[in-house]
C-alpha cells in the first residue's frame, strides 16, 4: 500500500512539474506599455501569445475600472484585444500602473492561479497640478583638444507650461577652482514635453585631469542645481605598480599594472624591462601586448628566469610603447632567496604512511595483549 502511494505521489509530482513548464513557456507581447493621459482619450492594444484554451486573462490596479476586454482570440489564433477609455480626469498624479496578465483557468471552468511572471503593465502617466519638472544633466569624458555638449534634460511633468528654461554651467577642476562658465540656450516646454538645453564645451584650453561641471538650471519661478564629475583625457598610459621582488634562480610573474590616460581605446601596448646591476645590463625581456579601453586599468605581464643572479637590489627600466609614444620609469627591484617552509605535507609520502600505518597497528596489538595479560 505505500509502495502504491508513493508511485501515485512521484507521478503527481511528474504531472505539475510537466503542466508548470508548459505554462511558464507561455509569453505575452508587448511586454510594457506606456501612455500620456489625455482627458477622455479611447485607445486599443492587441496582444499576443500562444494558442490556448486554458489561460484567461485578468486585469488589475488603481485605473483597473478604464481598461476591458474587448475580444479574447486566444483559442483561436493567440491574440486578445485591450481597450483603455480614460476619464476626462485622474486625481492622482504621476505614473498609475495597471496590469494585463494571464491566468490558469481551473477544471470547473473558474480560474485557480496568476501567472505572475506573465504580465504586461500599462503605465499611464498623469501630469501633476502647476509647474513640475524631472531634470537631468549628462556630461560625457572627452580628450584634450575636443569639444562635447554639456545636456540639460527637463521632461515637464506639470499640467502648466514651463517658461524661461535654461542652466549656468560652472565647470571646476580637481581642486574646486572655477575654470570656465557656460551658459545654454533658454527654452519654452509644453506639457508632456521634453526639451535638451545644451552649451558647447572646448577642451583646448584646459589641462588632462578630472573635472566637475555644474549646471544651475532655473525654469518658471524654480531653481535646481545637478553635478557631474567627467575626465579630460591625453594620450597616455600611466604605469601604477610593477613587481618588485623575485626568488634567487626562479622563474618568477613579472606584471606591470598600467592605467589609460585616453578617452578612447588603445591598442597593441607592450613593456619593454631592463634590468642593471649598477650600470651593466643583465638582463632584458618584453611583455605580451595588450589593448586599453577608455581609462582602463590592466596589467601587462611576462615570465622573468632570475638564473645567475645573486641577491640583491638592481636597478630596472620599464618602457611601455603605445601609439608611436612611450612612458618610462626607473626603479628598483630585488631578488632573494626563497626560504624553505616547513610544511607537513611534505612529509606525508605514501612510504611515511604506510610505516605509520604499521606502526599504529603494532601499537594497537601491544596495548591489547597488555590487557589480556592483566586479565
Amino acid at each position: 500500500m505505500k509502495k502504491n502511494l508513493i508511485v501515485i505521489f512521484v507521478l503527481f509530482l511528474i504531472l505539475l512539474m510537466m503542466h508548470m513548464g508548459i505554462v511558464n513557456a507561455i509569453g505575452i507581447i508587448p511586454s510594457a506599455i506606456k501612455m500620456d493621459f489625455q482627458p477622455n482619450h479611447e485607445e486599443t492594444f492587441t496582444f499576443y501569445t500562444e494558442v490556448t484554451e486554458n489561460i484567461g486573462i485578468y486585469i488589475e490596479g488603481g485605473l483597473a475600472e478604464y481598461v476591458t476586454l474587448e475580444e479574447d482570440n486566444m483559442a483561436k489564433d493567440g491574440t486578445f484585444v485591450i481597450k483603455v477609455k480614460l476619464p476626462a480626469e485622474i486625481e492622482t498624479p504621476g505614473k498609475n500602473r495597471v496590469l494585463v496578465g494571464l491566468i490558469e483557468k481551473g477544471s470547473g471552468g473558474g480560474t485557480v492561479a496568476g501567472i505572475a511572471s506573465i504580465r504586461t503593465p500599462i503605465d499611464i502617466k498623469v501630469p501633476y497640478p502647476g509647474v513640475y519638472a524631472e531634470i537631468g544633466f549628462n556630461v560625457n569624458d572627452l580628450n584634450i583638444n575636443e569639444t562635447a555638449n554639456f545636456v540639460v534634460t527637463i521632461n515637464n511633468l506639470g499640467k502648466e507650461d514651463i517658461n524661461n528654461a535654461k542652466a549656468a554651467i560652472d565647470i571646476c577642476d580637481s581642486d574646486e577652482r572655477l575654470v570656465e562658465k557656460l551658459f545654454t540656450e533658454e527654452k519654452n516646454i509644453k506639457p508632456n514635453a521634453r526639451e535638451n538645453l545644451m552649451a558647447l564645451f572646448d577642451s583646448s584650453e584646459h589641462a588632462a585631469g578630472a573635472y566637475k561641471a555644474i549646471a544651475h538650471v532655473t525654469y518658471a519661478d524654480k531653481s535646481k542645481d545637478l553635478e557631474a564629475n567627467f575626465k579630460m583625457g591625453t594620450l597616455n598610459v600611466k604605469i601604477i605598480n610593477y613587481t618588485k621582488t623575485f626568488f634567487k634562480d626562479k622563474i618568477g610573474k613579472f606584471g606591470i599594472e598600467i592605467e589609460s590616460r585616453w578617452n578612447g581605446k588603445i591598442n597593441d601596448i607592450f613593456a619593454e624591462v631592463k634590468v642593471f646591476n649598477d650600470t651593466k645590463e643583465v638582463s632584458s625581456f618584453k611583455t605580451v601586448s595588450v589593448s586599453l579601453e577608455p581609462w582602463e586599468k590592466k596589467i601587462v605581464s611576462t615570465f622573468w628566469d632570475t638564473e645567475g643572479l645573486g641577491e640583491g637590489t638592481y636597478d630596472v627600466e620599464i618602457i611601455l610603447f603605445y601609439e608611436g609614444q612611450t612612458t618610462k620609469l626607473n626603479d628598483v627591484i630585488e631578488i632573494i632567496t626563497e626560504k624553505e617552509e616547513i610544511s607537513i605535507l611534505k612529509y606525508l609520502t605514501t612510504t611515511n604512511l604506510l610505516i605509520a600505518a604499521v606502526l599504529l597497528l603494532i601499537t594497537i596489538n601491544i596495548i591489547i595483549i597488555a590487557k589480556k595479560r592483566k586479565k
